[in-house]
């Protein structure tokens, strides 16, 4: 008899607690940092347009979309103050459909900071120019790699808005310049920070106020609770351009219908509500201030991304199943997703925990804190 691999089983809507393999749960490991995911009028969005195209067009997205994936594009492009938006099936997608055409010349130049997202490498792989990987958030670093840009061709800049895995922010205020002064586009995926970082949720450009024509590229499947499908956003040469040529934009098929429906739901909520954001925030510092009362290492941030620091490997799964046991859900994340010997607990706040959820977990954090020192001893 065969089988698929071994996942927990969730049932029912998402929120701040889900049901794992007939548990309830408190999941500190979603990326649904608004609780959007199971809103009703997301939910009605989904739904609609569902009713309206079915569960697919069946056509290529540079054949036609869509009424719901137009309103989408040009809904998320006023949003982002962006002159022009392409929608992909995945920020993955967007990604290497962005670098691949955008650095498809021997002569291209992509400077990458060394802890980028996956779906960034990837795309630097298969673009055919050339990577320069400078070290994380190090301008230093950044401008030595930049001393050899003069004689490259184009010129791009790549980094993550909110960094994954350590929650802080790129300094888009002080590479934006520099990427000027090079001549080249900065690029920067946005899926992290789109609806939770900056005064109104418009992510890592709004919160560094970077000048410039930035390009962004970003997903529906995090704060904005659609599950999937991805973005690219900026000038619109630039726009057209991977459209005309960006074969992870050409050779594939397009976000379904319904999930265009639940991200223009989305979009529409977190634009004229900041309330989720406010309750997202003040989750995050009641989770911070628990956890330092507690003693556990922090990495610094404001997002709803909170690392804490284990540094060994074992450590970190011993804490994870600790607190699996109390029920709390938080993954554990070492080498070689992270560098060696930064093993940690990667933990998620959402708009969806309520105070209880919020300091029940910091109470099962405490007693894992218990246990690793009576494990020590």
């Amino acid at each position: 008899m065969t089988s698929a691999p071994y996942w927990p089983t969730a049932e029912g809507r998402l929120s701040g607690r889900v049901d794992l393999d007939g548990r309830e749960m408190i999941m500190l490991s979603s990326n649904d940092y608004l609780g959007l995911a199971g809103d009703e009028k997301v939910v009605a969005g989904a739904h609609h347009a569902l009713d309206a195209y079915g569960a697919g067009i069946g056509l290529n997205p540079s054949i036609a979309l869509t009424r719901v994936h137009r309103e989408l594009a040009e809904e998320l492009a006023d949003y982002l103050d962006s002159e022009s938006v392409l929608l992909f099936n995945s920020c993955a997608s967007a990604n290497c459909a962005t670098l691949q055409t955008l650095a498809d010349t021997s002569d291209a130049l992509i400077i990458s900071d060394e802890y980028n997202h996956a779906s960034i490498v990837d795309g630097c792989r298969l673009a055919r120019g050339r990577t320069a990987v400078y070290r994380h958030d190090d301008l230093e670093s950044l401008r030595g790699v930049t001393a050899d840009a003069a004689e490259a061709g184009r010129r791009l800049i790549v980094t993550d808005g909110v960094f994954s895995m350590e929650g802080s922010v790129a300094r888009l205020d002080e590479l934006q310049p520099l990427a000027d002064s090079i001549g080249a586009h900065l690029v920067v995926d946005e899926s992290h920070a789109v609806g939770v970082v900056g005064d109104s949720g418009r992510g890592s450009v709004e919160l560094r106020q970077s000048a410039g024509s930035t390009i962004r590229t970003g997903t529906f499947s995090k704060a904005l609770g659609a599950g999937l499908g991805g973005f690219l956003a900026g000038p619109r040469e630039v726009v057209d351009e991977v459209t005309s040529r960006g074969r992870f934009f050409i050779f594939t098929s397009p976000m379904p219908a319904s999930v265009a429906g639940a991200a223009l739901a989305a979009i529409r909520l977190v634009r004229d509500d900041l309330s989720r954001l406010e309750a997202l925030r003040s989750n995050v510092g009641r989770f911070r201030r628990g956890m330092e009362e507690t003693g556990w290492e922090l990495l610094d941030g404001s997002g709803p991304i909170v690392p804490v620091m284990l540094g060994d490997d074992e450590r970190a799964r011993r804490v994870a199943t600790s607190l699996r046991e109390r029920g709390v859900f938080a993954a554990a994340f070492a080498f070689p997703v992270v560098p060696r010997g930064s093993a940690r607990i990667r933990v998620q706040i959402s708009a969806a925990h309520t105070g209880t959820d919020i300091d029940a977990a910091i109470g099962a954090f405490a007693e894992a804190a218990d246990l690793e020192a009576h494990h020590r001893s």
